[in-house]
């Protein structure tokens, strides 16, 4: 269990590359009181940069009891309400399809992006 951003490794297990023709996208981050806005490498999963800028997608107790990022614990979820791809992984996806959110875990930043934890 961790409370470890990820490795550079995105969902689908590729490591983040830089040939995409974008390197960098803005995310922006409302953590339920206000608004936080920061760059994400292409690629990276949302999980490592929310730990990465102080915004882990965690409450207290489930930032330490936590798969680290390997999409079976659906403790990561996050509200996505802009720059959402669809999900490519079996919980990932049933959650989505449930309205409960998205696994932060199994979403490569690949365009700006806007979320609610």
């Amino acid at each position: 269990m961790s409370n470890e951003p990820d490795a550079d490794i995105s969902a689908n297990g590729h490591t983040s590359g830089q040939s995409a023709s974008k390197t960098t996208h803005t995310v922006s981050v409302h953590d339920g009181t206000e608004w936080h806005e920061f760059e994400v490498s292409h690629g990276r999963t949302l999980r490592a940069a929310l730990w990465e800028h102080g915004l882990p997608p965690h409450g207290s107790l489930t930032s330490y009891l936590n798969c680290g990022g390997q999409g079976h614990c659906a403790l990561c979820t996050v509200d996505i309400e802009k720059g959402e791809e669809d999900p490519n992984q079996w919980l990932d996806s049933f959650l989505h399809t449930q309205d409960v959110g998205r696994l932060s875990c199994q979403v490569d930043v690949t365009q700006d992006m806007t979320v609610r934890l």
